[in-house]
């Protein structure tokens, strides 16, 4: 009978020994993922508190020391220019932070054996990086951006052994300061708002990542909207599968957006902007020379061609596609699509503004291949419209490039 007390002691003991651990560390897995999601509140605040374009190198100064321990910079930072990024995550270390936060391989593998994964979510972890990015340029914040990305918990039965590395195994939202917006097909603008895009990714990835895009001179109140980031998805049980729990606010936004747009945007998207933003937005604005005009069958259109005299906007150098040799941008040649109706009114040696995206620059290249471009008379007025836009650009970046 005492033999028996005592083995059961001994159960008892050994069953304790074995449930303290378990319980410690489930607690100091939850533990560090509220941490997490604190400081993540903290820095969201912080970032939304800066007002581009008004906030100064002494703001700047004031975050680099509270988040100094989670931030760093390149090369460079003074208040002429200075670009810091910030990135704190989970207590498994499992992403790789600044390549994602620059926008890099946002789908590289996790650092993390594979076999503690399950045990780490069933413990209540959670693979989460938040990052966040200021810019000052000549003494004022001009940009500000803020990004979370969280993983999947393990699939029973995944197929691929580097799970985390698939584009559908990740949940990514940002909300980034950018003076050049994309117009492509799968962004929607807001509605009266020439600052402000949304881009969602569907199809495979099922919501899986999307990003709202403002430029420095947004509405304050309209940026503060872009930057609502549900952060309880770092800590809660069951887990956020879609930006729309993650990033609910812009992603309604874009859905509605889409609804009300719910078109194909034309393959020379550019001629159905303003002047000024399309000359925020793409890659070339040109002065220069018609030099002739050919009929693009079976079409009735145009393809004028023109040689570049001055570069406004773009890189100095680019390279043709066809070789590795470099070209100076200005005295190069283009293509333009334009309609016949406006091919009457460019004669060779026209001087014209041109406002492009790639390529330029390219002899090779078909005329059927010309990419989105428009053509305009070369007038005072034109001339400081589309210096508006470039403007516009140029706080961030400058308008001439060298490759």
């Amino acid at each position: 009978m005492a033999s028996h007390v005592r083995l059961s002691r001994w159960i008892r003991i050994a069953g304790i020994a074995i449930l303290v651990p378990v319980i410690c560390l489930f607690a100091a897995v939850r533990i560090q993922q509220y941490v997490l999601r604190w400081r993540a509140e903290r820095l969201l605040a912080d970032i939304r508190e800066i007002q581009m374009g008004k906030s100064t190198w002494a703001d700047a100064q004031r975050l680099m020391y509270r988040w100094g321990k989670w931030g760093g910079y390149q090369n460079q930072c003074d208040p002429q220019y200075c670009s810091y990024k910030i990135s704190i995550d989970d207590v498994s270390h499992a992403f790789h932070h600044f390549p994602f936060l620059d926008g890099g391989q946002w789908v590289s593998e996790l650092r993390w054996p594979k076999w503690m994964s399950r045990p780490y979510f069933w413990a209540g972890g959670r693979f989460a990086v938040v990052g966040a990015k200021f810019e000052v340029r000549n003494g004022k914040i001009w940009a500000k951006s803020f990004s979370v990305r969280t993983a999947f918990s393990p699939k029973p039965h995944a197929i691929n052994n580097d799970f985390y590395a698939a584009p559908d195994s990740n949940v990514i939202a940002e909300a980034i300061c950018a003076t050049a917006l994309s117009h492509r097909e799968e962004v929607v603008f807001s509605i009266d708002d020439p600052e402000v895009s949304h881009f969602l990714t569907d199809n495979d990835r099922g919501g899986h990542w999307a990003v709202a895009y403002f430029t420095p001179f947004a509405d304050e109140g309209t940026v503060s909207t872009q930057m609502q980031f549900n952060l309880d998805c770092i800590t809660r049980r069951s887990e956020c599968k879609t930006t729309s729990e993650l990033m609910p606010t812009a992603a309604s936004i874009y859905k509605a957006g889409k609804r009300e747009t719910d078109r194909r945007v034309d393959e020379n998207y550019l001629k159905n902007l303003p002047f000024w933003i399309a000359a925020r937005d793409t890659e070339y604005v040109v002065l220069a020379q018609v030099i002739g005009t050919n009929r693009h069958a079976p079409t009735d259109r145009r393809v004028l061609s023109f040689q570049v005299t001055k570069l406004l906007k773009g890189y100095t150098f680019i390279s043709l596609r066809s070789s590795y040799y470099m070209v100076r941008t200005e005295g190069s040649k283009g293509l333009c699509s334009v309609s016949s109706d406006e091919a009457r009114n460019y004669s060779n040696g026209t001087k014209i503004l041109v406002i492009l995206d790639e390529p330029l620059n390219e002899e090779s290249t078909p005329a059927s291949e010309t990419s989105a471009c428009v053509v305009l008379p070369l007038t005072d007025e034109n001339l400081a419209t589309v210096q508006r836009g470039i403007a516009r650009y140029s706080v961030l970046y400058p308008a001439t490039m060298d490759f």
